[in-house]
């Protein structure tokens, strides 16, 4: 099998160039693979690089070398070719994704990752582009799609980019007129967030759906409705740790301002104009149209969280073998 390590130079908070790629050069020469190591350079090359060895049709697994979204770019070229696994070494700033399984750590520990085993997961198709985690829109998503102005101002990096962005975003007016529709199912109000979640993580570590599994074949749906300013600090602060959820179902306390259901296929129809989250990349939209997409992925859980995986799921478990 080819081993083909895709790094994104600027993944995280500085140029991993210097870093990792002689790192991986030192860890690597002892182990007598046959390996690669690919530097992207523009937004899409890490899904160009990875068609071009996936053609091949020959095993071969890919090493997604920063964060959320070259992996998404990595799994987008990989996941139409039934030879290629997906990898992921974990260097970007948010790396949600493999919250769904274990820790950065867990990934970042080269020799358990090489050892590891491949499953089958869900990802989604938005309108044709594919995601992983969540797609999102709302508060979060413009949050999110108003950091990296503040970023480019000098000693804005980091939280405070973020913090900059929610105080921006929270004195605009709050909630969106939506329409929803879940497997047949429309609900319409004014949403303050609308996410649609095959993992439970996005956001730099927001468990948005405790609950989501990206083997089950469904999409969980978390909708919250309009609220005052006065109660969004504490709804947050639920929402990034997953207390919005007990049970399984939503908090007794919050039931009326927040509504959950699953489906295989949604539609997001706003009013107007609104910015979509899919995995970190934010983007204007005027209709979302996301499906599930069984076991579509073949995604490396490194040695010890596939032993994990086993114990938890030994059923499908079975079927990656």
């Amino acid at each position: 099998m080819k081993h083909i390590f895709i790094v994104n130079p600027n993944a995280g908070k500085s140029d991993v160039t210097g870093t990792l790629v002689p790192k991986l050069i030192e860890q690597l020469a002892p182990l007598g693979l046959d390996y690669t190591i690919e530097l992207t350079n523009h937004p899409g090359h890490a899904t160009e690089i990875t068609k071009q060895y996936a053609m091949a049709r020959e095993p071969v697994r890919f090493y997604a070398c920063g964060g959320d979204g070259t992996l998404n770019e990595v799994i987008s070229g990989a996941y139409l070719y039934p030879e290629a696994e997906v990898a992921c070494l974990p260097v970007g700033s948010g790396n949600d994704m493999v919250r769904n399984f274990g820790t950065k750590e867990d990934f970042l520990n080269l020799t358990d990752n090489i050892a590891g085993t491949a499953i089958p997961i869900d990802l989604m198709e938005v309108d044709g582009k594919i995601g992983i985690a969540i797609c999102s829109v709302g508060l979060d998503a413009s949050v999110a799609y108003e950091i990296p102005k503040y970023r480019r101002i000098p000693f804005m990096g980091g939280s405070l980019a973020y913090d900059l962005s929610i105080i921006e975003n929270i004195c605009k007016p709050l909630g969106r007129v939506l329409s929803v529709t879940i497997d047949g199912e429309t609900f319409v109000g004014k949403y303050m967030i609308a996410a649609v979640a095959n993992g439970s993580y996005y956001g730099g570590g927001f468990c948005a759906a405790p609950c989501a599994r990206m083997d089950d074949g469904l999409l969980d749906v978390v909708l919250v409705k309009k609220i005052s300013r006065l109660r969004i600090a504490q709804l947050i602060a639920q929402y990034q740790s997953g207390r919005h959820f007990e049970n399984g179902e939503i908090a007794e306390a919050l039931k009326e301002i927040i509504q959950f259901r699953r489906g295989h296929e949604v539609t997001i129809q706003p009013e107007e104009t609104i910015i979509a989250n899919i995995d970190g990349e934010c983007m204007p939209r005027d209709l979302l149209n996301i499906r599930n997409v069984p076991k579509a992925g073949q995604f490396v859980l490194p040695a010890k969280l596939y032993k994990e995986y086993i114990a938890k799921s030994p059923a499908q478990a079975m079927a990656t073998l």
